[in-house]
């Protein structure tokens, strides 16, 4: 042998060495990785359609794969109608060798996706050992047909050579084989076929298909060569139907036909928004029905990258919507694209980032069209998050700058959150939080922290059904709804009526004690929230914090809370709102004995001291109202107090009591009477006469509006009033107290239910017009007076000039109190109450 013999013959085995090591290689890897690995054992369907599209022909791919499985004989069937194999195409097949190039075609796409390189390999998983049936055709040549075995079951590298060989040999004799003069182009006339022989390999067939059903309508979308998919086994026929509908500009709509079963089964259809820029193409599913569009929930196994076709395991990389671009340059693996960043150049990964921008763009435009239109689920354009652990082929900088921090960015400004009242809103307005997301450790504390906000703020509550879909899309920018957030919501509103304003449908303290009971229970911060905010109410409504409060034991009686108000300790600023039910501490109680002694207190500290008890006489006048009204019990209570009762007089009301004492005696003497109950005796005798006269009552002095002897001796002037009521049943110093008492009680009735209705604004109420007259108050912007009267007897008699000249010439309003409901009476009551059928004018 010769040297050159010899070189040939080095060459010779060097190359197939090389062969048989790569294949070895890429065979012990895929070994490894098909059990435990998400993405090897779904890529060899994709490895099979891509060398399909590769050598398609002029009407397009057609495929039909098929997967037959029984305890006897099970397999895997691929076959598509491309056109025949190349003697180079046959021995890249054998040998392993890739004929993929990057050669692109007019438009700038490359001419082929892949070929037989050691991406085929991975259809191994499903068997070491394929059958391969084709037609061979050379320009030159004739149509012959062969069979062609790949063994890749050997463990060695002898073996793997030895098998290479096997392959290259059974096609040695192509030229003697006979003319296959019945070729058709078009027809299914290439196969490959793997024997499943254990359960490793139905596993990986399974997943192939499964993954082909998720992601096989997107590559119709991308891929247009793709024409026709059947899955013989489950009778699905996937079809492309290459029509698009504008939907606007650069958005257009296509759809991807499914039938299922055989014969007359009715066509389904995928739709999907479909948008350009270059070769970059973006694609989310959506439905459109009555000229309405809803965006559908991409699955979360399909990939988010595609050349052409799925990149398995891009399902890592964030976004919205489907990205896809034929120029990608993808890993090896086919499991990603290069998005790193380098000191060195590295002109592939530019590509690749490149064409991700371009996507952002195109998610930009559809996000502001999809929003402007009202699009049905836009919440699905927010998914985006960060990438953790991320692959060598990303870099997390690079994403965060480029990716996720701008469509966030532009997420937070535009309307895509529908709201619990149906509207359309965006994450903040103004550059502030306007959207409060309910955010909790449990979905069930979630909705119950919407239920709450939904009484009060449904214009910016994201919408019911989607508060769970919004919990894993938000971020650190977005408005987070916490039992600390509505509890400082609460504190800034201040009162029970400032709350009321703003909670529809619910009380205000019922919504309280709803919202005490699930912080208990849902937040673990739950005593830091209730002893630092101020968000319960006392008894005037007002919100306080916790610390300050005490519960009314509940036997407290009100008058008595009013009487102490009076002397400046107004128990109600530290007594717990009696509608709130919610345990502030068992030593911190207040009842009726504690407010009585309080009263004593005070009133000693004030009565001794006769200018100081001049500031505190409306209390004073209360007290012995009361003690007027029960005196048994005032005995009891205030045993002392009640003795001395003449010390809550202030020196002018003796005088004034002394000098009508003086005036009842000259009276006795001038009548020669010898005591009042003679008088009584003279007032029965006159009833029966027809000149009957009324003694004074205090229901009638309240009734009149009279709280003074002034208004009293001024009032009996009147010839009506004079014939009405005797002369000589002069009113007491103590029936007046007590009118003035009720006046003020009705006044003060009225005025607590103008404040709660918006129609009032009571800031410049004035007192000080009439006794019974309210002036100074606005309805709706237009100044009015209101005249008060009490009415708890169920009548009132008018008898001020001031009233009536109000009541005649202003624009006025009379209210009553009865107790029960203070009201406004209006002339039509007073017609029919009064019987009136005619009037002067």
């Amino acid at each position: 042998m010769t040297y050159k013999e010899k070189f040939e013959a080095s060459e010779y085995r060097a190359h197939y060495k090389n062969i048989a090591t790569k294949i070895l290689r890429e065979m012990t890897l895929l070994r490894s990785l098909v059990e435990n690995s998400p993405i090897a054992p779904r890529r060899w369907i994709w490895e099979l359609i891509q060398n399909a599209k590769d050598v398609h022909q002029h009407d397009g791919v057609k495929i039909i794969i098929d997967y037959y499985k029984n305890s006897e004989s099970s397999y895997i069937s691929f076959k598509h109608n491309g056109k025949p194999f190349t003697a180079d195409n046959i021995r890249f097949l054998i040998e392993q060798i890739s004929s993929k190039d990057r050669d692109k075609d007019t438009d700038g796409k490359p001419k082929t996706t892949g070929k037989f390189g050691t991406g085929f390999l991975t259809t191994h998983l499903l068997s070491e050992k394929v059958l391969v049936k084709g037609i061979a055709k050379e320009p030159e040549l004739d149509y012959r047909k062969f069979e062609l075995e790949l063994d890749r079951s050997g463990f060695q590298l002898d073996e793997i050579t030895d098998s290479v060989q096997m392959s290259k040999d059974s096609v040695q004799d192509l030229d003697i084989r006979p003319i296959y003069k019945e070729y058709e182009e078009g027809k299914f006339n290439t196969s490959f076929n793997y024997y499943l022989t254990d359960e490793i390999g139905h596993s990986v067939a399974e997943k192939g298909l499964t993954d082909l059903k998720k992601c096989l309508p997107y590559t119709f979308v991308f891929v247009e060569e793709l024409k026709k998919v059947k899955v013989e086994h489950s009778g699905l026929l996937y079809s492309n139907a290459t029509e698009y509908t504008e939907i606007a500009p650069n958005i257009k709509a296509l759809d991807i036909r499914i039938k299922e079963g055989s014969g007359e089964t009715p066509w389904k259809s995928l739709t999907f928004a479909i948008l350009n820029k270059n070769l970059t193409t973006i694609a989310i599913p959506i439905k459109i029905e009555n000229d309405k569009i809803e965006i559908i929930q991409i699955d979360e196994n399909v990939p988010k990258l595609f050349c052409d076709f799925p990149l398995i395991g891009t399902e890592i990389f964030s976004f919205p919507v489907i990205i896809n671009n034929p120029n990608f340059n993808p890993t090896d693996p086919r499991d990603g694209v290069y998005l790193t960043v380098s000191q060195r150049e590295n002109p592939l990964a530019e590509d690749n980032k490149q064409y991700v921008k371009e996507a952002v763009d195109l998610y930009f435009e559809l996000l502001e069209f999809a929003s402007e239109k009202h699009w049905d689920n836009l919440h699905l354009l927010a998914q985006i998050k960060p990438i953790f652990n991320c692959p060598n082929w990303i870099s997390e900088s690079w994403f965060k700058a480029n990716v996720l921090n701008p469509i966030r960015n532009k997420l937070l400004d535009i309307s895509i959150v529908r709201t619990a009242d149906e509207d359309l809103q965006a994450i903040r307005h103004d550059n502030k939080k306007y959207i409060w997301f309910p955010t909790s450790t449990k979905a069930k504390y979630r909705n119950e922290l919407w239920e709450l906000a939904n009484y009060w703020f449904p214009y910016r509550l994201p919408k019911e059904s989607d508060v769970e879909l919004w919990n894993k899309l938000i971020w650190k920018d977005c408005g987070k709804l916490t039992s600390e957030q509505l509890a400082a919501f609460v504190e800034n509103k201040g009162s029970l009526i400032e709350l009321q304003k703003v909670l529809k449908d619910i009380e205000p303290t019922e919504w309280l004690v709803q919202f005490y009971d699930f912080m208990e229970v849902e937040d673990e911060e739950f005593d830091s929230i209730i002893n630092k905010r101020a968000i319960f109410p006392n008894q005037h409504g007002n919100f306080v914090k916790k610390g300050k409060l005490y519960k009314d034991s509940g036997d407290i009686e009100d008058s008595f809370k009013d009487i102490l108000s009076e002397l400046g300790n107004d128990i109600r600023e530290i007594l717990l709102d009696e509608d709130i039910d919610f345990e502030i501490g068992e030593d911190r109680v207040l009842d009726n004995s504690y407010i009585i002694k309080e009263i004593i207190s005070e009133v000693n500290s004030k009565a001794n001291d006769r200018e100081i008890a001049k500031n505190y006489r409306p209390a004073f006048k209360k007290l012995l109202l009361w003690f007027q009204d029960k005196p048994e019990k005032a005995k009891e209570l205030f045993p002392t107090l009640y003795r001395n009762k003449h010390l809550l007089y202030d020196d002018e009301e003796i005088l004034d009591n002394i000098k009508k004492a003086e005036q009842l005696n000259d009276l006795l003497t001038d009548l020669n009477i010898k005591d009042i109950s003679q008088i009584r005796s003279i007032i029965e005798d006159s009833k029966s006469s027809s000149n009957t006269v009324i003694p004074v009552t205090e229901q009638i002095l309240l009734n009149m509006g009279i709280s003074s002897v002034e208004e009293w001796e001024e009032a009996i002037k009147d010839k009506n009033l004079a014939a009405l009521y005797s002369h000589e049943s002069t009113p007491t110093t103590d029936m007046f107290v007590y009118v003035q008492g009720l006046i003020e009680k009705a006044k003060t009735n009225v005025i607590s239910v103008l404040e709660s209705n918006d129609e009032y604004d009571l800031e410049n109420l004035d007192l000080t017009t009439a006794p019974t007259v309210l002036a100074g108050i606005l309805k709706e912007g237009k100044e009015i007076s209101i005249v008060v009267r009490p009415a708890y007897n169920n009548e009132v008699i008018i008898y001020y000039g001031s009233e009536r000249d109000i009541l005649d010439y202003e624009v006025s309003e009379l209210w009553i109190d009865d107790g029960i409901d203070p009201r406004q009476i209006s002339l039509g009551h007073i017609l029919k109450s009064a019987n009136i059928v005619k009037f002067p004018v």
